[in-house]
Protein backbone atom coordinates (compact mmCIF):
# COMPACT_ATOMS: atom_id res chain seq x y z
CA UNK A 1 0.00 0.00 0.00
CA UNK A 2 2.92 2.31 0.70
CA UNK A 3 4.40 1.80 -2.76
CA UNK A 4 1.04 2.51 -4.39
CA UNK A 5 0.68 5.65 -2.27
CA UNK A 6 4.11 6.92 -3.24
CA UNK A 7 3.48 6.18 -6.92
CA UNK A 8 0.18 8.04 -6.76
CA UNK A 9 1.80 10.99 -5.00
CA UNK A 10 4.56 11.16 -7.62
CA UNK A 11 1.97 11.18 -10.39
CA UNK A 12 -0.10 13.84 -8.62
CA UNK A 13 2.97 16.02 -8.06
CA UNK A 14 3.51 16.10 -11.82
CA UNK A 15 -0.12 17.19 -12.29
CA UNK A 16 -0.16 19.76 -9.45
CA UNK A 17 2.48 22.38 -8.85
CA UNK A 18 1.24 22.76 -5.29
CA UNK A 19 2.32 20.13 -2.72
CA UNK A 20 -0.68 20.59 -0.37
CA UNK A 21 -3.06 20.10 -3.34
CA UNK A 22 -1.30 16.89 -4.38
CA UNK A 23 -1.29 15.58 -0.79
CA UNK A 24 -4.98 16.41 -0.39
CA UNK A 25 -5.95 14.59 -3.56
CA UNK A 26 -3.82 11.61 -2.58
CA UNK A 27 -5.58 11.45 0.79
CA UNK A 28 -8.99 11.73 -0.88
CA UNK A 29 -8.23 8.89 -3.32
CA UNK A 30 -6.59 6.51 -0.85
CA UNK A 31 -8.83 7.07 2.20
CA UNK A 32 -11.66 4.66 1.14
CA UNK A 33 -9.15 1.91 0.37
CA UNK A 34 -7.23 2.39 3.63
CA UNK A 35 -10.41 2.61 5.72
CA UNK A 36 -11.76 -0.62 4.23
CA UNK A 37 -8.52 -2.51 4.96
CA UNK A 38 -8.21 -1.06 8.47
CA UNK A 39 -11.74 -2.17 9.35
CA UNK A 40 -11.04 -5.65 7.93
CA UNK A 41 -7.88 -5.86 10.06
CA UNK A 42 -9.87 -4.90 13.16
CA UNK A 43 -12.44 -7.56 12.36
CA UNK A 44 -9.74 -10.24 11.97
CA UNK A 45 -7.55 -9.14 14.91
CA UNK A 46 -8.88 -11.89 17.19
CA UNK A 47 -7.71 -14.53 14.73
CA UNK A 48 -4.19 -13.14 14.48
CA UNK A 49 -3.88 -12.20 18.17
CA UNK A 50 -6.12 -14.52 20.21
CA UNK A 51 -6.82 -13.40 23.77
CA UNK A 52 -7.03 -16.83 25.39
CA UNK A 53 -5.72 -20.40 25.13
CA UNK A 54 -8.73 -21.71 23.25
CA UNK A 55 -8.23 -19.05 20.57
CA UNK A 56 -4.56 -19.96 20.25
CA UNK A 57 -5.42 -23.66 19.90
CA UNK A 58 -8.17 -22.98 17.35
CA UNK A 59 -5.87 -20.78 15.27
CA UNK A 60 -3.06 -23.32 15.37
CA UNK A 61 -5.48 -26.09 14.32
CA UNK A 62 -6.86 -24.04 11.41
CA UNK A 63 -3.38 -23.20 10.16
CA UNK A 64 -2.27 -26.83 10.36
CA UNK A 65 -5.42 -28.01 8.58
CA UNK A 66 -4.91 -25.49 5.79
CA UNK A 67 -1.38 -26.80 5.26
CA UNK A 68 -2.49 -30.41 4.78
CA UNK A 69 -3.37 -32.14 1.54
CA UNK A 70 -7.07 -31.95 2.48
CA UNK A 71 -6.90 -28.21 3.13
CA UNK A 72 -4.93 -27.31 0.01
CA UNK A 73 -6.44 -26.43 -3.34
CA UNK A 74 -6.41 -29.18 -5.94
CA UNK A 75 -3.64 -28.89 -8.51
CA UNK A 76 -2.94 -30.69 -11.73
CA UNK A 77 -0.18 -33.24 -11.68
CA UNK A 78 2.91 -32.35 -13.66
CA UNK A 79 2.87 -35.87 -15.13
CA UNK A 80 -0.62 -35.58 -16.69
Amino acid sequence: MSIAGVELLARLLTEHDHLPAALGEREQRLRPFVTRHQSEAMRMRHFFMPAHRFGHAARRTLIRAANTFVGSAPTKSLLN
